[in-house]
């Protein structure tokens, strides 16, 4: 029992080392898109009800590194200073699909076929739902009373946003701190998937047919699972026998939906919109990967066999993010409590 527990741990490890180097880059990346990229200009540049705003909302979500529910008080923000529906739901649907750290982990795991894949599949998301939503939903006058911490952030000076500190807050605390948590529990059931599962387990129909697609979107429509924290897993279901298409499905669905923020959305943009947001997100996944599963052929090394082939790079890159959880840590738990308050 011991030893199993040893390699399931290993396993684990492998999997953290597989991808490290390019969590750091994505993190690194996150961090000066944050500097460079304040709320207040997001808000300003898709502030108007037009087509053209539903591109541009489209664009601008699929680098930014936010989840399916820290996109919820942006995309609410963008919706009170005056976009249409279409543009805030093209928001939401492409915002957390992506993220330039979940983009190069993709493909650092999946290369880069997968991974242009997965980002056209986002743009589509954000286009379609947002057209659809703008076309068959009228506005609803009044649709939104709520009273959201994000009003600050609309008033927050440029100089505030793009400040130093702020970034530096946002890059070694607030930002590993949202993501250590459900990172480190994926890799740990994508380890225990790889090293309990064999490399056929899932064949058949359930592998890459309608029923394999039905049951990872039942699965993933209100599970809370963000891009990067959804990449371990899919290189497990991948490794245990799913198809690439059925990944795919879990990659898109996954992040860009969870019972909170399919609550929030409900109150933001009503009820019919959402509908359509959710049947049209289900209806692009689902034909991107029986798409997928035709003309992409993807798969993955048993990591049992590919340890050995991990580089001292990619220890010393686990090793390194770590560490940068861990202070990220120790600040929250311990530093930030000493603090004097205002």
């Amino acid at each position: 029992m011991f030893e199993g527990f040893l390699e399931l741990i290993q396993i684990s490890w492998t999997i953290l080392a597989e991808f490290a180097p390019y969590l750091l880059i994505g993190f690194s990346v996150a961090g000066l898109l944050h500097f460079f990229i304040p709320k207040k200009f997001i808000v300003q540049q898709l502030g108007k009800s037009n087509i053209y705003s539903i591109f541009k909302a489209t664009l601008l979500g699929i680098p930014l590194p936010l989840c399916s529910c820290s996109v919820i008080p942006v995309a609410s923000s963008i919706k009170k200073a005056g976009a249409s529906r279409g543009a805030t739901i093209s928001f939401l649907s492409s915002t957390p699909q992506t993220g330039l750290d979940s983009i190069i982990a993709t493909y650092g795991l999946f290369g880069i076929g997968f991974t242009m894949i997965k980002l056209i599949v986002a743009l589509l998301c954000g286009l379609i739902s947002g057209i659809f939503v703008d076309l068959f939903c009228k506005p609803v006058p009044g649709q939104l009373d709520e009273k959201e911490d994000t009003i600050k952030d609309q008033n927050e000076t440029q100089a505030e946003a793009r400040s130093f500190s702020k970034s530096s807050h946002y890059f070694f605390v607030t930002l590993p701190n949202d993501l250590y948590k459900p990172l480190l529990i994926g890799i740990f059931i994508a380890g225990m998937i790889n090293n309990w599962l064999p490399n056929d387990f899932f064949t058949g129909t359930f592998s890459s047919g309608w029923i394999a697609f039905l049951g990872i979107t039942l699965i993933s429509l209100p599970l809370y699972v963000c891009a990067i924290e959804s990449l371990p897993l899919a290189f497990a279901f991948l490794s245990a026998g799913i198809s690439p298409g059925a990944v795919l499905v879990f990659l898109i669905v996954g992040p860009a939906t969870n019972s909170a923020t399919i609550m929030a959305t409900l109150k933001i943009i009503g009820g019919k919109a959402t509908l359509i947001y959710l049947s049209t997100l289900v209806v692009i996944a689902w034909s991107s990967g029986f798409l997928t599963n035709i003309f992409l052929d993807l798969n993955v090394t048993d990591l049992k066999i590919h340890e050995a082939h991990i580089s001292h790079w990619n220890h010393l890159s686990a090793a390194v993010l770590l560490l940068y959880f861990f202070n990220a840590f120790l600040y929250e738990a311990y530093f930030k409590k000493k603090l004097p308050v205002n």
